[in-house]
């Protein structure tokens, strides 16, 4: 669907400025009135009947060999989630070697069940009450989407109980396809869409990169060496059809939201062009947006060579400075940000929005027990430990992560990107947009 469509069919709630409080923010991204401690974590949670499967050796099935089919519809060329030895079930060690057992036999790369899962959750409450505050969010990342997972509502309900934010990304397959609404979950995708409007702790994260459908369609597909689309097909309209339901229903107040957020990431040679655009349509629309371009994870690492193959290193840094710039001298003429503000906050990694403090206050727990800085690095510096052999208190209290807050309070405001600065981001990228987009607003 043309952007002149949606704008038909998803009026704008905001003209010139925002009101009524609103901020470019969704609960539970950025901690607020943080002090040094645990409040969140990136989550994963794969289907029990697939994980006791994977789990015996005596069974095919594995996590990888259901990655295309059970877990996830898509098959996105950029997909920073799909680290191999997270997935396969067998151990390997960081640079993808078979690890061993004292016998000399393959070990078993045991995925946490939904039980274990909570009860790394509980931990990690524990961790937060004895540091003296509240265990406070939840990102769920994968591996694929979590609304594809028949015990959907079970782990939706489990947060609910604890009083954690549950952040679902996703890109919206099942809240725009009956078909698909109803081979998961018996309902059509209305009806998904208002029973999970329904949970007050459940935000959604929803993928948008384009207003062209064949774009759109591309960067969550594939193509076979014969040419054939692997991925949903017809994403385009789906998505569009999605984007319409969730407007239309309960995570939506007199046109404002804090509990869904549009996801243009990641921002790709593709869509560069067009992402100011984005970003003012959906605030626009009293719907917060968060951008950036490529993790150093999964397949995202192939991202980041291509697009340097593609347009050249430095301009595309330039092409990321001017749209970083544009969209802080938007935030301040709209009343999203005082230019105050901007200054003591810094520029964030994901442009425009209340900074990430995710790395200073937080962890990634993958599906087999592995805890990451966070998803955006899959590296010897960035994977503490397993939490199925060490405990999360004691992988928290050794974590750069802790130190980090603790170094610097700033830290806690806006972490920047560790992942990615001085990699997807050059060294000198921030100031770099501070710059310009100082020069931006001085020309008004």
């Amino acid at each position: 669907m043309s952007k002149q469509k949606l704008e038909q069919k998803i009026p704008a709630t905001f003209k010139d400025r925002v009101y009524g409080g609103w901020v470019n923010g969704v609960k539970g991204w950025h901690i607020h009135d943080a002090t040094p401690g645990l409040y969140t974590l990136d989550i994963e949670h794969v289907p029990d009947e697939i994980v006791f499967a994977h789990n015996d050796l005596a069974n095919s099935v594995t996590i990888a060999s259901k990655y295309r089919t059970d877990l996830c519809v898509h098959k996105c060329p950029f997909c920073f989630n799909e680290e191999s030895m997270v997935y396969s079930q067998f151990k390997k060690d960081l640079e993808g070697k078979l690890t061993t057992d004292s016998e000399g036999d393959p070990s078993l790369n045991r995925i946490l069940t939904l039980e274990d899962t909570l009860k790394v959750i509980d931990q990690a409450i524990d961790i937060a009450h004895k540091e003296g505050h509240d265990f406070r969010s939840v990102k769920f990342l994968g591996p694929g989407e979590l609304l594809m997972n028949p015990d959907l509502f079970r782990i939706i309900e489990a947060y609910a109980e604890r009083g954690i934010q549950l952040n679902i990304f996703t890109k919206g397959a099942l809240l725009g396809s009956d078909e698909l609404a109803m081979k998961y979950h018996g309902m059509s995708a209305k009806e998904l869409v208002d029973k999970l409007a329904g949970y007050k702790n459940v935000g959604l994260l929803f993928s948008f990169q384009t207003f062209k459908d064949d774009l759109a369609d591309a960067l969550v597909s594939s193509k076979s060496k014969d040419g054939e689309i692997i991925g949903l097909q017809g994403y385009s309209a789906i998505r569009d059809k999605a984007l319409e339901h969730v407007f239309d229903s309960k995570f939506y107040n007199d046109g404002m939201t804090d509990r869904v957020c549009i996801i243009n990431a990641p921002i790709v040679p593709e869509n560069i062009g067009e992402s100011f655009e984005i970003y003012k349509f959906f605030v626009e629309r009293g719907t917060p947006v968060v951008m950036t371009p490529s993790m150093l994870s999964g397949k995202g690492c192939g991202q980041v060579k291509k697009q340097n193959e593609q347009i050249g290193e430095k301009e595309w840094q330039d092409k990321l400075v001017e749209l970083y710039a544009r969209i802080y001298a938007l935030n301040v003429k709209m009343g999203i940000q005082t230019d105050e503000q901007i200054r003591r906050e810094g520029i964030a990694s994901y442009v425009g929005a209340e900074p990430c403090n995710q790395v200073a206050t937080g962890l990634y727990i993958r599906a087999n027990g592995l805890v990451q800085m966070c998803p955006g690095r899959f590296d010897k510096e960035t994977v503490f430990a397993n939490v199925q052999e060490v405990p999360l208190n004691e992988i928290w209290d050794q974590s750069s992560n802790k130190a980090l807050g603790l170094a610097n309070p700033q830290k806690l405001v806006n972490n920047r990107c560790p992942a990615k600065d001085g990699l997807a981001f050059p060294a000198d990228f921030y100031e770099r947009v501070m710059q310009r987009y100082t020069e931006l607003i001085s020309e008004r």
